[in-house]
């Protein structure tokens, strides 16, 4: 019934009412039913329900939209759950190699922990160069998480998973060389050390380089070239000091067989290197008695050593099993090889008129450092390391250099941080060899032009110059040395990465300098000053 009837109907009982008091007839009693009184709620909703419905309707739409939204919010998208947000400006690739790098990392350290514990002891081996640190091997390695390994959608660049396993190779080094493999620690280490953001980047640039010229068998050294630009090496011995030199580059900054960018090259130079026997150089007679290197010139004197010191420090870096016999074998050969003087001899020969020299002994003593680091306690180092430096320090002359071989008549500029360094490695950081021998290197030898510099020379004064910072007043020599260092070896740097010839030396190879200055770059985390720990 619409309104208008409706009020009509109204009307007519009005008019019936009036005609019954006219007439003055009274009928029957009769109740007459009033309509109730309407209310203004009431009224406003019959006058205006299509309006209503239309208010109702409306809010309904907009209760759904909003529910949608926020299920949209709430609900992750796609199958990337737990990712970082943060990093989405990342490149895809390299997300996915970090991705990767976290899990092999997990993995392999959950792997090496052993189900038996043993605990071992070493001598202190100084007061000023290693930790009293128990024994490396697999037990102390701290887990990257205490959890099972993620899977790829869960381990992102910059999550928390990710920094925990950087932490957790670093916390299972010795303390000497934990700031490498802590990206944090060796930012400020760089940092703190005078080291420039340039000087990273000639590091990574020099690594990648050496990662274009690793030979198809994983080996460096096939197709090196001299100074002149001509080839040179090839032969086993170059070949392996050249894989040992490629090998601490990476390792120096941390590279280990799964870094995301290095590892297949890590890996591969780590399988040539284990491809020989790690003794293969030495020659023992029927009763074992230690005669000499088989070829008893300065080739194997040198590679053997370098060699071995790439060998140790990648076990103490990856802890893969192989490299402790490896280790064990290789150091057995430098010790074997120490002429009674307490110098190496080319040939590592044993007689008094054997050609014994400091650039020989240098190696030796930083082959005998790295295995000290490893941890092994089969074999000891200290007897050996004890006449080697009683062998450096006769090697002193009066201005503080130090001699090719004691019997020479003056020291060599060159070889006076290989003097320094291996002072600073055993007990002697503080004595006054060293001193003088810094005072030497940092009067003489600072020089800004890349033609008058002598890369090995230099590979030796970086280090010497910045190990002396753990001696009370010895950053003087380190703050003398940095203030055109980096910007000389930085600014010499070719555009392909390696490092252009430079002032002559000794065994001048692409190779070898372009090693060498990646090595000295490294210097602000490589080590810690030794004897701070």
């Amino acid at each position: 019934m619409d309104e208008e009837s409706e009020y009509s109907e109204e009307s007519e009982y009005s008019e019936e009412s009036d005609q019954f008091e006219e007439g003055n007839e009274s009928p029957e009693s009769t109740v007459t039913e009033v309509p109730p009184t309407e209310g203004a709620l009431g009224k406003y909703l019959r006058e205006y329900r299509l309006l209503n419905s239309l208010l109702i309707s409306l809010g309904v739409i907009v209760g759904i939209i909003g529910f949608m939204l926020a299920w949209s919010i709430v609900m992750p998208v796609g199958d990337e759950g737990g990712s970082d947000f943060g990093d989405a400006g990342a490149p895809a690739q390299q997300q996915q190699q970090e991705k990767q790098k976290v899990v092999k990392l997990m993995q392999r350290q959950k792997k090496a922990q052993p189900s038996t514990q043993q605990t071992f002891r070493t001598t202190a081996v100084s007061d000023i160069t290693l930790p009293d640190f128990n024994e490396l091997d697999v037990k102390d390695l701290a887990p990257v998480v205490d959890a099972a390994a993620p899977t790829m959608s869960q381990a992102t660049m910059n999550n928390q998973q990710m920094k925990s396993a950087l932490k957790g190779i670093s916390m299972s080094l010795p303390k000497v060389m934990q700031q490498r493999c802590d990206p944090k620690k060796r930012v400020e280490r760089l940092r703190s050390g005078g080291g420039k953001d340039m000087t990273e980047a000639a590091i990574v640039k020099g690594l990648n380089w050496l990662k274009t010229v690793q030979d198809p068998d994983g080996g460096w050294g096939l197709n090196d070239k001299d100074d002149k630009g001509e080839k040179y090496g090839g032969y086993p011995a170059h070949r392996d000091a050249m894989t040992g030199m490629a090998l601490l580059a990476y390792l120096g900054h941390c590279e280990l067989q799964d870094s995301p960018e290095y590892g297949a090259t890590v890996k591969r130079g780590i399988n040539f290197i284990t491809s020989t026997p790690p003794d293969k150089a030495a020659k023992y007679d029927s009763g074992g008695k230690f005669i000499g290197l088989k070829d008893g010139s300065n080739r194997d004197a040198y590679a053997h050593p370098i060699r071995t010191y790439a060998i140790c420090e990648a076990y103490t870096m990856t802890k893969i099993p192989k490299l402790k016999e490896f280790a064990k074998r290789a150091i057995q050969v430098v010790i074997d090889g120490q002429n009674p003087n307490g110098g190496w001899a080319y040939g590592f020969g044993q007689g008094v008129g054997a050609h014994v020299d400091l650039s020989v002994t240098g190696w030796c003593i930083q082959a005998l450092k790295a295995f000290a680091l490893t941890g092994i306690t089969d074999i000891t180092v200290d007897d050996t390391m004890d006449k080697a430096i009683d062998y450096v320090k006769k090697s002193q002359d009066s201005a503080g250099r130090f001699k090719y071989k004691i019997e020479s008549g003056s020291g060599k500029p060159s070889l006076t941080g290989t003097g320094v360094l291996s002072l600073q490695i055993w007990k002697n950081a503080k004595s006054q060899e060293a001193k003088k021998g810094l005072e030497y290197i940092t009067t003489n030898r600072l020089f800004e032009d890349w033609s008058k510099v002598d890369v090995y020379e230099w590979y030796y004064h970086a280090q010497a110059c910045f190990q002396a910072t753990g001696v009370s007043g010895g950053s003087t020599f380190w703050r003398e040395w940095n203030k055109n260092f980096q910007q000389v070896v930085v600014k010499a740097q070719a555009d392909d990465g390696h490092w252009p010839h430079g002032a002559h030396f000794h065994g001048d190879t692409d190779l070898y300098r372009t090693t060498m200055s990646i090595l000295m770059l490294e210097v602000y985390y490589r080590y810690a000053p030794m004897s701070k720990v």
